[in-house]
């Protein structure tokens, strides 16, 4: 089999993005659905940075009395109210729209599924 130089290009081109897609198109193996009140007690009063497959980062900060406050970094941000529920956490923001996203918990590490299919972790801001 001949590989022409412009097929390898395109190849190295998408096999890392083919890659970054299936690594995070899945939960961890082994992860659980938690209940609203591990949910709850994960999120409650806590701030969170979250990696995006391309690079940005959200961080969102879970007040004690159900808000929250969203900020991307490519500059949008948003507060509104979260609810937790079993398995998923849902939220409404004052511009984004309601939506719940299914959570899983592999120990004490959370991970969501975000609209997009794409799995992104927790990771607690210090």
């Amino acid at each position: 089999m001949k590989i022409r130089f412009g097929n390898l290009l395109l190849l190295s081109t998408l096999l890392p993005a083919a890659i970054a897609f299936a690594q995070n198109s899945g939960f961890p193996a082994d992860a659980t659905t938690p209940s609203a009140a591990d949910i709850q007690q994960r999120l409650t009063g806590k701030a969170f940075d979250i990696k995006l497959a391309d690079g940005s980062m959200w961080h969102v900060q879970y007040g004690n009395s159900g808000d929250y406050d969203f900020k991307s970094s490519k500059g949008f941000a948003d507060h509104g109210d979260w609810q937790a529920q079993d398995g998923k956490i849902c939220s409404k923001g004052s511009k984004i729209p309601y939506s719940c996203n299914d959570v899983r918990m592999k120990g004490s590490d959370l991970y969501l599924k975000r609209d997009s299919g794409e799995i992104v972790e927790f990771v607690e801001a210090r």
